[in-house]
């Protein structure tokens, strides 16, 4: 170049060693705006390359022009498109989150394909979402508009509308695709289960119900329907685990393999809420607890669980003893399983048809009655006094660590097995607990010493010595905050005794009692205020002037608790009372509603102690009365049972 030119900032120059156009290798770009998706761009290797050492960059114009400037040109095209269908997506999204099927169809109309198109990150299209919304309307619309294939379609997890509407547990849109598509039922989603599954593992009874009845059983293998068995019995849908067991009876021996290989007893053995607790029982054991008419409801759940039980040991009975043994043994005893979660009624149906088991032992040479103690189970452990002699055999065994039944009566249980809200109420328990089973061991138990050296009083002190500390703390509170309520109204009644009310004034006319009437009311309800608060003052005293032994714990103490709070609350009572006799005798009626006023808000704080401390006045007057009837023994076997 024989002139100087400006600087620039990329010198431009065509290299002669390159190839031609011609033969540059051909690169294929989207030329249908429809088909465009920004995904589908893809970096080209361009071939960019400089010229001579230190020379600034240089680009080639022939693959520019042939290359670079078609690709920009596509893309510069075509995005408009891509966020355009962008924006339908959304929009047809929100459309189906409103149930606007309206805006829905329109979007629909114009490109069919947007009913598969996948509106969220987990591949939800238009119809997962609209089943997600609960949107009947809007689906019973999108069912009748779209096709039978339609209906089909899966998300990411696989999971079709169906699959959806089985866990939200909508009735109704689920009766609305099997009527067009009935192959729905049989489509596995989440975790490899059709939709029945879904349903009944989160516990949808109506669901599972309608789509068991549509569901085709005969076409799945054994080991899916093994699996559905034992989801339908951990899910308590205790009437389609009886329909499904007369169907196939070996179900009742079958193993879930999901669960270490526990048999339907090991599932219903540890469901003591649902056959032990929630009906009257019909066998004798009944007696040994605190039973009264009434107090539990009759449901149709712990019939058909019992059914359940009698039918799967029915089945099990017919298996050879060896088969017997391996299935109530594997992978744990399922005695010892139903002594630990309280199931009373499993324990006596076993036992009764199959006695040999009273003799069962667990890995640590504890009986069913061992572990009863050691959980704390009255109603299992009462079932001892219902077997006769065998129960002095039992008594005597000795566990693999050289605990007798006392020693286990003598440790402390978890929390939630203490039978009690309150830490003194807990001690108390504990106490009867130990006091019971040392009346039915043998007299050198109390004396023997396990492999730690220890007796059973010395494991009970060990680990009560918290929980009596606690208690006693807990007492002294009690006792300290209702003495000074006490304190306070005796001092109150006592100077309202010295003033009589209305002694000088000329009020004749007093609403509902004469003048004279009022005067007494006012006497009797002050004096018997001040007598009651007295009263209270000495017994919250004696609480906290008490040694707090143990034995206290049993009845002293709370026996205490309960009249020193009864007293008390006696006193709030009168001392309103007399409040509202003083108000009639010295108001002047000239507004006469005002005084039925202040009597009905005096009688706010009666109500509130009521309602605010009754939890604990029950529970103290259950922890004295009721704790005395605990263990009871029955006046009949075990072995008779009334079904």
């Amino acid at each position: 170049m024989s002139t100087e030119q400006p600087a620039q900032l990329f010198e431009i120059v065509v290299d002669p060693c390159l190839q031609k156009p011609d033969h540059f290798p051909q690169v294929e770009f989207l030329t249908s705006k429809t088909d465009f998706a920004p995904d589908k761009l893809e970096l080209v290797d361009l071939g960019l390359c400089g010229v001579g050492e230190g020379a600034s960059r240089k680009v080639i114009l022939p693959y520019i022009d042939h290359h670079l400037v078609p690709l920009l040109k596509i893309f510069f095209r075509s995005e408009p498109v891509a966020w355009k269908k962008r924006d339908h997506s959304r929009a047809l999204c929100l459309a189906a989150l409103n149930g606007d099927w309206k805006t829905a169809k329109q979007f629909i109309d114009k490109d069919r394909g947007m009913l598969y198109a996948r509106l969220t990150k987990a591949w939800d299209t238009v119809i997962h979402i609209a089943v997600h919304s609960k949107c009947i309307s809007f689906v019973k619309d999108l069912v009748e508009y779209g096709t039978v294939e339609d209906l089909a379609i899966e998300n990411m997890n696989k999971d079709t509308g169906l699959s959806i509407a089985a866990v939200s547990g909508m009735i109704e849109i689920a009766k609305l695709m099997i009527e067009k598509n009935n192959k729905l039922t049989m489509k596995r989603g989440t975790r490899d289960l059709i939709p029945f599954g879904m349903a009944a593992e989160v516990g949808h009874k109506e669901m599972a119900e309608y789509l068991y009845s549509k569901t085709e059983f005969d076409c799945l293998d054994h080991c899916e329907r093994i699996r559905l068995f034992f989801i339908i019995l951990s899910s308590n849908l205790y009437g389609l685990a009886l329909d499904m067991l007369s169907k196939y009876p070996t179900m009742a021996c079958e193993r879930d393999d999901n669960n270490n290989g526990k048999t339907a007893l090991h599932v219903l053995a540890q469901k003591a809420t649902h056959i032990a607790n929630g009906s009257p029982l019909k066998i004798v054991a009944r007696y040994t607890s605190l039973y009264f008419k009434g107090f539990y409801k009759q449901t149709s759940t712990p019939i058909l669980a019992r059914d359940l039980l009698e039918r799967i040991w029915e089945q099990v009975l017919q298996q050879s003893d060896e088969e017997i043994s391996d299935l109530i043994s594997r992978p744990s005893g399922v005695l010892f399983d139903a002594a630990m979660s309280g199931n009373v009624e499993f324990l006596a149906l076993l036992l009764c048809e199959y006695p040999v088991l009273l003799w069962e032992v667990n890995e640590k040479g504890q009986s069913v009655f061992h572990v009863a103690v050691l959980h704390r189970h009255v109603h299992v452990f009462n079932l001892i006094y219902n077997i006769g002699a065998i129960k002095d055999y039992i008594v005597g065994n000795i566990d693999d660590d050289k605990n007798n039944m006392l020693h286990l009566a003598a440790m402390l249980p978890h929390v939630e097995r203490l039978g009690a809200p309150r830490a003194n109420l807990q001690m108390q328990r504990e106490l009867l607990w130990f006091k019971e089973v040392e009346e039915i061991v043998r007299p050198f138990h109390m004396y023997m010493k396990n492999s730690e050296g220890m007796t059973p009083m010395d494991v009970f002190n060990k680990d009560h010595k918290d929980l009596l500390k606690v208690g006693e703390e807990a007492m002294k509170e009690t006792a300290n905050s209702s003495m000074l309520v006490a304190t306070l109204i005796s001092t109150v009644v006592f100077a309202a005794a010295l003033t009589v009310p209305g002694a000088s004034n000329k009020i004749s006319n007093t609403p509902f009692f004469h003048k004279e009437q009022w005067f007494m009311i006012f006497i009797l309800s002050n004096a018997e205020a001040l007598f009651t608060s007295a009263a209270s003052i000495v017994l919250l005293l004696s609480i906290l002037t008490s040694t707090y032994a143990q034995s206290e714990f049993v009845y002293s103490l709370h026996a205490r608790l309960m009249f020193g709070l009864t007293t008390l609350f006696i006193s709030i009572t009168t001392m309103v009372s007399a409040f509202i006799a003083a108000i009639f005798l010295i108001f002047d009626y000239k507004l006469e509603w005002v005084p039925y006023v202040i009597a009905s808000l005096a009688c706010a704080p009666v109500i509130l102690f009521l309602v605010l401390h009754s939890n604990l006045w029950a529970d103290l007057i259950r922890s004295y009365y009721w704790s005395k009837f605990l263990f009871r023994p029955s006046k009949q076997r075990i072995f008779e049972l009334e079904f």
